[in-house]
Order: C-alpha cells, then structure tokens, then sequence
C-alpha cells in the first residue's frame, strides 16, 4: 500500500513538472489521464479537474507582460 501510495504521489509530480516545463506534452497527457478517467466511469468532477489542467492557455496580467507599468489592464 506504501508503495502505492509513494508512486502516486510521484505521478502526480512528474505530471505537474513536465505540464509547467512542457506544456505541449503536458497537454497530451492530461487529455489522456481525462479519457482513461472516462473509460473507467470515474466520476465527472475528476474529468473536469483533468481537463481543466491540460488548458495551456495563460490568464493576461500584469505577469505576462515585460514592461509592466500598471498600464496592462
């Protein structure tokens, strides 16, 4: 169960280090962790959580902005 549990934790880590690096690839695999989620007849909330994540678009903000000035909104 130890073992289990360690291997889902580093998942899930892996999984979040290569979306932030990677987020082409990222994309691919959250859409497939939402299909497998389906294919199993998880519930929807945990589609939805795995669909939100594979959303490689960036909020705009002043974060996103190279000159930032307050002048970004």
């Amino acid at each position: 169960m130890q073992s289990t549990l360690v291997i889902l934790i580093i998942s899930l880590a892996s999984l979040y280090w290569i979306n932030h690096f990677f987020p082409i690839i990222g994309k691919f695999i959250w859409l497939g962790t939402a299909y497998a989620l389906k294919c199993i007849h998880a519930p929807a909330i945990s589609q939805q959580w795995a669909l939100r994540h594979c959303n490689t678009q960036k909020a705009p903000g002043c974060s996103s902005c190279s000159k930032c000035n307050s002048k970004c909104h």
